[in-house]
């Protein structure tokens, strides 16, 4: 049912790689239930987000139904999620302002069942978890334990195969721990329950099976599992998610009536930044007719104005936020503010503009074009060193370089 072959998952930061999986290989039954144990930082929680789909493993394959998920696309993984796992965390993941059958309603919210069905299926979870009388409460109202009994619900409400349980009593006292691992064991008489946890002594009780971790490799296996070669089953019949129009429409309504401050700033906002951009089609006019003006009075031609003076004007905010960012240390917004802002005005600028209405490209601009290729190959050299920084000298050669350029247009 689900196989993982050689996983191997690593996190790059700079020039550090943290291995936090290394060569995977574990089998599970249709119907067990796994705890995984382990010490902190040793890979328990980043093996069950793989399991889960939440995080993508670096190499290996996680095989579902006998079918590789190498080539899964997004739909792929969101179907996975949305059908095949439920997900019960420590810190409940419970919507505040809902109330707690609006919780569990939620997870069906992208299967495209329908309203009735959905509360159906949402009191019959409830009832599982012994919480039919409490459905109409906010989870303020609730208990500790009776909040994860409320996710373990949501977990169950869409019939997954598989429930994935992170730390589920962890913030609960002995006997409502005691209460919730006595609900996971039921579950897994009929589907694979796999839970992360420290505590050996819930696992050693309630689990059929424990897997101990170090340092990302699996360490101890007291009951696995290896099944026979078959032929492949028949896949289930896919599913997508989906979520109707009016559902969609319902709930963002919800939400907006339930945080009316939030929903008024967020208008408000909203409101400056039409204006913002209305100010800017009539500053951008007003720029245009200036820098003709400009050019008539003093005999220049619109391409040097448009070089210099507009060039200037428009790109004193990216000078602002680049030097902001150097100074902060911010490497990637300095450099990436000016490259993303030079292929966005050459790609989108021009080609929007040229699409609105044709462009002509006179004969002189060729040097300037043939000099913005060459300034970018420039700045691609001057960091092509050994500790791959612009430095000093090369901001230095850079600035020599746009004062020749600028000699070069007056001239």
């Amino acid at each position: 049912m689900l196989k993982l072959e050689n996983i191997n998952k690593d996190y790059i930061s700079g020039d550090t790689t943290v291995h936090a999986l290394k060569n995977i290989n574990i089998e599970f039954r249709e119907s067990e239930f796994v705890s995984i144990l382990g010490q902190s930082g040793g890979g328990k929680t980043t093996l069950l987000n793989i399991i889960g789909g939440l995080d993508r493993y670096t190499s290996g394959d996680l095989i579902i139904n006998n079918k590789s998920t190498k080539n899964f696309k997004d739909r792929d993984w969101d179907a996975y999620r949305n059908y095949s796992v439920g997900f019960v965390f420590q810190n409940y993941n419970l919507i505040p302002h809902q109330t707690v059958l609006a919780n569990v309603e939620l997870a069906l919210t992208l299967s495209g069942v329908s309203k009735k069905e959905r509360k159906q299926k949402a009191i019959k979870a409830l009832e599982d978890v012994g919480l039919k009388e409490q459905i109409h409460k906010k989870p303020n109202q609730l208990s500790g334990g009776q909040m994860q009994r409320v996710a373990i619900a949501r977990a169950l409400v869409n019939n997954p195969d598989i429930i994935l349980a992170d730390e589920p009593t962890g913030a609960l006292d002995t006997h409502t721990s005691v209460q919730v691992m006595e609900i996971l064991k039921k579950i897994s008489k009929d589907k694979l329950v796999i839970m992360v946890t420290h505590n050996p002594e819930l696992a050693e009780k309630y689990s059929t099976r424990i897997v101990r971790i170090l340092d990302g490799t699996i360490m101890n296996d007291s009951n696995p599992y290896t099944s026979e070669k078959k032929e492949a089953e028949k896949s289930k019949e896919k599913r997508r998610t989906s979520m109707k129009f009016f559902t969609a429409l319902n709930l963002s309504l919800n939400n907006l009536m339930t945080k009316k401050g939030r929903t008024i700033l967020t208008s408000f906002a909203g409101s400056i930044g039409i204006i913002g951009i209305a100010l800017v089609v009539f500053g951008s006019n007003i720029t245009v007719n200036a820098a003709t003006e400009i050019a008539t009075m003093f005999g220049m031609s619109e391409r040097f104005i448009g070089l210099t003076i507009v060039a200037l004007g428009t790109s004193l905010p990216e000078l602002v936020t680049s030097i902001t960012a150097a100074l902060k240390k911010n490497a990637d917004i300095a450099i990436g503010n000016i490259v993303g802002s030079n292929i966005f005005n050459i790609l989108f600028v021009i080609g929007t503009s040229a699409m609105i209405t044709p462009v002509a490209y006179q004969n002189q601009f060729l040097i300037d074009s043939i000099l913005c290729v060459a300034t970018a190959i420039l700045l691609l050299l001057l960091v092509l060193n050994k500790d791959k920084k612009l430095k000093r000298w090369g901001g230095i050669i850079m600035l020599i370089c746009y004062a020749g350029y600028f000699v070069y247009l007056i001239r």
